[in-house]
């Protein structure tokens, strides 16, 4: 039906603008006041309130009228009306002065460029904060006035757009171009940050006017978002700054965890010269952090014999009960950041009954049950679990939060057709991340305090790329201040291809999210770590560690008949039997031996106490971690390398004591850390 020259509701239509799947839109006066009214078509109405109430134009319409910014188009009203018997939907909004950005590329009328796109960031940040997604940013949907402010348009409908209702006939690739890789794939499971790979290719358009890539069809488009790097935008425009440039090509990054993480990065990032933003302090500083267990005694002799060293402590919670000299002792020393481990991970299996500190924190299950997804169902439930752990941390003066965590791989329930448990506990400890940022940072004794997020996984997971995706994907986009990763299945017995991409992993959270990560219960594969990126990695004193899931499934008291040895030269611990030291006395003959300040000029016997193994231990750590921070970055793989070529050839040294598969693992790390010297070149 033709509007042009009616007056429906008191707006005469004047001029048709454009149209869409939706409908039109037209130019209408009202009271000698331009508007611009939407007009829903027939079949789309009917397809639309067909479904319920709560359909696609209600929502726009409940967007518009709830979402108030300088740079969104207002809403006005909207209302019903008959056309030739048929009940119409009309949205009236104000009617924008002005080019639409793409207008303005053409004329090449844009004088402040930086300025006209914060103004489009701060639109878009608007929605954002109101959990909007707006899904069609283009320079057709930005319209700037003739004073140079701009209006969003859009942002109630095209939130809503599905790619699979585009075909690639017409001139779709105008809208189709600013699609992120992760739309095109699967455009109902997106999040913020697919609007933040849009912005990146206004960005480039803005300053070069032109595509970040050179494609004219819809398929050959569809490989390069998908695929290729785009064009480096001084290429077009060497006047770019290479802040400027930067900040396009991570937008432009394919992965969403490899772009800034919000829409307050982006703009803190613009507005300071490509710094990262934080509301606390990232400390990305090399450490190693003893995770501590009857360490009392070699605690206060270490601090005494080194009053200056900066210590970082990982307290097992449950052990506050019967260790409290200890905590008090890392709570009362400011040389010491402390963090806890909550043993929230214990509390799934039903063996946590046999350890009586478990059963005294507050947030213990009752009645003998386990935690699970099912025990964590509640929302209400969710909130006071995660409000009972952080507090105690608080009450027992962490410096550091960490966040509840349980093994997203645990054995206990078994996977059905119905039934996948590992992202359940995945998606669990996902939502617990979340309510605990949430209440740290509402909470006034919690705010200023770091929050890392806990993560337990299988190593083996990380192997399939898209599992690793989805890792790096969803922790990159949390709003904590670091990440303590535990992984089951890294230990001297992993395969190459395991170590490599756990070592990937953790080193590309770090290098896109700029925020700490630590490793969990790692031997000297920690050093390399440090060497390829990551900030830490934690520990027991002279007793090398790895996580597996058995630690928590069964109770059993090993006899210990050994003390364990850290030779820096075997780039590990040696086992030594107390009783008959003979095995240390034969490799000190070869290596020599250790000049620390506990060990110099001791007789055997008591080199291996235990309380001077351990005190041996952290000298030689912590020394051995500030000769990789005094390293020049560029050459720490390389270092950690020739420290593996030394260590493999000590053992040869000494064929009486040891044989080849005592230093197969050391094998392997030469080889993951030779092609980790490769990719990091490529």
């Amino acid at each position: 039906m033709e509007l042009i020259g009616q007056t429906i509701n008191g707006y005469k239509f004047i001029e048709f603008i454009g149209e869409g799947g939706f409908g039109s839109v037209y130019k209408v006066f009202k009271n000698s006041k331009p508007f611009a009214i939407k007009v829903f078509r027939e079949a789309y109405v009917l397809a639309e309130f067909k479904k319920s109430n709560d359909n696609r134009i209600t929502r726009e319409i409940d967007v518009m009228q709830n979402v108030k910014h300088p740079f969104l188009v207002d809403y006005v009203e909207h209302f019903m009306d008959d056309l030739l018997n048929v009940q119409q939907v009309f949205l009236v909004m104000d009617f924008i002065e002005g080019d639409t950005l793409r207008e303005c590329l053409r004329k090449n009328s844009i004088s402040d460029k930086e300025k006209l796109f914060l103004n489009i960031l701060e639109g878009v940040k608007c929605l954002h904060d109101s959990n909007i997604i707006h899904r069609d940013l283009k320079p057709e949907n930005i319209k700037v006035k003739p004073n140079g402010d701009i209006k969003i348009l859009d942002y109630g409908l095209s939130k809503l757009i599905d790619y699979t209702s585009i075909t690639s006939t017409g001139n779709i690739l105008g809208t189709f171009a600013y699609m992120s890789p992760e739309q095109i794939t699967d455009s109902k499971h997106i999040d913020f940050r697919s609007d933040l790979y849009t912005l990146g290719f206004i960005f480039y358009e803005l300053l070069t006017g032109r595509f970040p890539y050179n494609a004219t069809i819809v398929p050959e488009f569809i490989d390069k978002i998908k695929n290729e790097h785009p064009t480096p935008p001084r290429k077009w425009n060497i006047n770019i700054s290479n802040t400027h440039e930067n900040i396009i090509l991570k937008l432009l990054e394919k992965e969403s965890y490899k772009r800034f993480q919000s829409i307050n990065d982006l703009i803190y990032a613009i507005k300071s010269n490509g710094q990262s933003i934080s509301k606390v302090t990232i400390d990305l500083s090399k450490r190693f952090i003893v995770r501590t267990y009857d360490d009392k005694a070699v605690l206060e002799d270490f601090i005494l014999n080194n009053p200056e060293n900066k210590l970082f402590v990982n307290f097992p919670i449950n052990h506050q009960y019967r260790q409290k000299g200890l905590l008090q002792l890392v709570q009362d020393n400011e040389n010491i950041t402390l963090m806890f481990d909550p043993s929230t991970i214990r509390l799934a299996y039903d063996t946590y009954t046999d350890v009586k500190g478990l059963l005294k924190l507050p947030y213990c299950p009752a009645d003998y049950r386990v935690i699970n997804p099912s025990y964590l169902s509640s929302y209400n439930d969710q909130k006071q679990y995660v409000k009972l752990v952080l507090d105690e941390q608080y009450n027992l003066q962490a410096d550091i939060l960490t966040s509840p965590y349980h093994y997203s791989h645990n054995t206990n329930v078994v996977p059905t057709s119905k039934r996948n448990p590992v992202a359940e506990w995945f998606d669990l400890d996902i939502k617990l991340l979340k309510e605990s940022i949430e209440y740290r940072n509402n909470t006034e004794s919690l705010c200023s305090k770091p929050l890392y997020a806990g993560i337990c996984i299988n190593a083996n997971t990380l192997t399939d790329l898209q599992s690793q995706k989805d890792l790096l994907d969803t922790y990159a986009a949390m709003n904590c201040e670091g990440y303590i990763i535990y992984a089951d299945g890294i230990n001297k017995s992993s395969t190459e291809p395991v170590i490599y991409h756990y070592i990937k992993t953790l080193v590309d959270l770090q290098k896109y999210t700029q925020k700490p990560v630590i490793a969990g219960r790692l031997d000297t594969l920690g050093l390399g770590l440090l060497c390829a990126g990551i900030t830490g990695f934690t520990s027991g004193a002279a007793r090398f560690e790895s996580f597996y899931e058995d630690l928590y499934k069964e109770v059993t008291e090993q006899f210990k008949m050994y003390e364990r040895y850290y030779f820096p030269e075997l780039l590990g611990t040696i086992a030594i039997t107390k009783k008959d030291p003979i095995r240390l006395q034969q490799i000190i003959e070869v290596l020599g031996q250790c000049k620390c300040t506990y060990c110099k000029d001791k007789p055997i016997p008591d080199l291996i106490s235990s309380h001077n193994t351990k005190l041996h231990f952290l000298e030689l750590i912590n020394r051995e971690v500030e000769k990789i921070i005094s390293t020049n970055e560029s050459d720490r793989v390389n270092y950690f390398l020739r420290r593996i070529e030394i260590a493999i050839n000590n053992y040869k040294r000494i064929p009486g004591v040891f044989k080849p598969d005592n230093y197969k693992h050391l094998e392997r790390w030469q080889n993951v850390f030779n092609q980790i010297n490769k990719t990091s070149h490529v």
